[in-house]
């Protein structure tokens, strides 16, 4: 560059035109080079000009959203769990509940003084010798109203409120005390206990506190018993215009009946219901003759009665079980309703079978042949194989008369053709009575392999009441 410059001064150039000429020099190059550069970065080549996939500028199709467009987490929620629109958030159809007053919370915070400074309390609580009241803890409980709380709370974990009202709840503000009398004891109802069948086939008894003057409305009802609705459920028990707290002093609109799981159904929810009534109610009734039962006349849809009578009822008290299969299921089906007991059963996915490679094959199966078309039979005949071979071998006196040793009997299965009379003898590895596949299946079945295992389980399901405790 020096050496340029020189050249240029002794040539007699002006210092002027110079810097007007190393300016627009300058400027010219290092466009050219801003602009070569910028064409590298858009579209650099590699060896034999063609385009180089590490270093240039992605196209529009390849590259990210734009700032702003990509979705927040919640927006990303709301997406997999939409809102309905036509019912929108929750509704509380209950009635409003009492916001605490200051004076409630000085009284508590007098009493919490209190016992700090009781020095007796303190000190029987320290050395382990203190008596608490459980009741009166129950009461207090009741009392400050942390009882309507969690049946709330649980009510929404059992999806209670879902299935009875839909997108509506309401906060418990009476307790229901509800007992099934069943022999010497009584079943309470609580909040989400199992209740068997048998121990719920009469009338519970129910409580609450009313005066004399209310008007009230008991609905029970199954949330999982329906048998040909997903939305609608069955109602077990509903009395209306109960004055006060008598249940003999209102109209039955619907006669009480046990619940009833179908076999293999798990466990039903049973739901208790009590309403507030602003005045007297005509409801049609069941009509039910001779001791049977018409479930279809019992089918009702919770969220539709009550968006019917809106206007004259207000749920208050809230309670529920549940409730799985017992034998007296049965005799229920069969005599009160008139009808075959139905069971369902869970429909397992049907396993991998692999496929059968004959011998010649590289990778041969490890199973044999008649392994391979057993996973093709019906689960059903394989039972009843299994349940006829234990019975083959079951004394009725005497118990299982099975094989002791079975690995010492596998000679009898060896036994081999004799040879024809004047000629050599057979192959010793092809002259077998019974081919190999079935001595396979014969030593299996005789160690209980495969699906013989189950002839070893020789208590059958039933009744956990029925068995001895």
């Amino acid at each position: 560059m020096m050496m340029n410059l020189r050249v240029i001064l002794r040539q007699g150039v002006s210092p002027l035109s110079l810097a007007c000429w190393s300016v627009s020099s300058v400027s010219k190059s290092s466009l050219s080079t801003s602009a070569s550069m910028r064409d590298r970065q858009r579209q650099p080549t590699g060896k034999a000009g063609m385009p180089s996939p590490y270093l240039r500028t992605p196209f529009f199709h390849e590259r990210a959203p734009p700032p702003g467009v990509d979705l927040s987490l919640q927006e990303r929620l709301d997406e997999l769990y939409p809102k309905n629109p036509l019912r929108g958030d929750r509704v509380n159809v209950g009635f409003a509940t009492e916001s605490s007053s200051k004076s409630s919370r000085g009284r508590v915070s007098d009493w919490r003084r209190g016992a700090r400074a009781n020095k007796e309390l303190e000190k029987a609580a320290r050395e382990g010798s203190l008596d608490i009241d459980l009741g009166q803890v129950r009461d207090s409980w009741v009392k400050a109203g942390a009882v309507y709380e969690d049946i709330m709370a649980a009510a929404d974990l059992y999806g209670v409120f879902e299935d009875l009202f839909g997108h509506a709840y309401f906060r418990p503000c009476l307790m229901l005390d509800i007992r099934y009398a069943f022999k010497d004891v009584l079943v309470p109802v609580h909040r989400g206990n199992m209740v068997k069948p048998r121990e719920a086939a009469t009338a519970p008894k129910v409580t609450w506190k009313s005066d004399d003057n209310g008007l009230w409305c008991l609905m029970m009802t199954g949330l999982d018993s329906h048998l040909q609705s997903e939305t609608s459920q069955y109602l077990h028990w509903m009395v209306a215009n109960i004055r006060g707290c008598d249940l003999a002093s209102g109209d039955t609109i619907c006669d009480y009946i046990q619940p009833f799981p179908a076999h293999g159904t798990g466990y039903h929810r049973y739901s208790f219901v009590l309403f507030k009534q602003e005045a007297l109610m005509e409801l049609q009734k069941v009509d039910e003759s001779y001791g049977e039962v018409d479930i279809r006349a019992r089918s009702i849809n919770s969220a539709e009665f009550y968006e019917k009578h809106q206007d004259n009822i207000t749920p208050a008290g809230l309670g529920f079980f549940q409730s799985d299969y017992d034998s007296s299921i049965r005799n229920f089906f069969h005599n009160r309703l008139q009808m075959k007991e139905p069971k369902f059963e869970y429909e397992f996915p049907d396993w991998y079978v692999t496929p059968w490679l004959f011998p010649f094959a590289q990778s041969a199966p490890s199973h044999g042949f008649d392994e391979f078309l057993d996973r093709r039979r019906n689960p059903k005949d394989l039972e009843r194989e299994v349940l006829e071979e234990k019975l083959r071998h079951t004394d009725p006196f005497t118990g299982e008369a099975y094989i002791k040793y079975p690995g010492v009997h596998m000679q009898e299965l060896e036994e081999q053709f004799p040879a024809p009379i004047g000629e050599k003898r057979l192959n010793p590895k092809q002259s077998y009575k019974i081919a190999q596949w079935r001595r396979n299946a014969v030593q299996k079945q005789r160690l209980k392999q495969r699906y013989f295992r189950s002839t070893d389980h020789s208590d059958l399901r039933r009744d956990p009441s029925m068995t001895s405790r």
